[in-house]
């Protein structure tokens, strides 16, 4: 009876394991093809491999850029490829304040790059996010999209 259990446990996790294989290579593909299209459409920018944005508004006057250690107050609106909201600090309604260096590489790279009062569409692949591992309300290898509006930077 004992070796049945043991038979069945093997065998289910075996299958559990297969199938989650399976959707990492499909999420993964997924991401790519359209981190690939997306580089096709007006404006879209490549920062570098699996890293891209749109502008959607320029600051006038913005010539403050943060570095990793500076503390940022922005605003960003989460979503997955298929439009889901995974999380947004608009939808909160209090925007997020945190050193650059805490955020996942690809929003620490692009926010890198923008001033305070710009606002930019970023498309982050997963190895530049949460990768293989997700989190709970973002499946394993998904491109991340966020809009970030960049407000204060405060050098450190």
């Amino acid at each position: 009876m004992k070796s049945n259990f043991y038979i069945l446990s093997s065998l289910l996790i075996l299958i559990t394991a297969c199938g989650q294989e399976s959707v990492l290579k499909v999420n993964l593909e997924k991401s790519e093809r359209f981190l690939e299209a997306n580089l096709l459409n007006t404006n879209v920018i490549k920062i570098e491999p699996g890293l891209q944005y749109k502008v959607l508004e320029s600051s006038v006057d913005g010539s403050i850029s943060p570095n990793l250690s500076d503390i940022i107050t922005a605003d960003f609106h989460g979503t997955l490829i298929d439009g889901s909201v995974f999380w947004s600090s608009i939808e909160i309604g209090e925007p997020l304040k945190i050193q650059l260096s805490q955020l996942i590489p690809g929003c620490q790279k692009a926010i890198d790059l923008m001033q305070e009062g710009d606002t930019w569409r970023v498309f982050i692949h997963p190895d530049l996010a949460y990768g293989s591992e997700g989190r709970p309300t973002i499946p394993p290898n998904s491109t991340l999209i966020f809009d970030i509006s960049l407000h204060l930077v405060e050098k450190s």
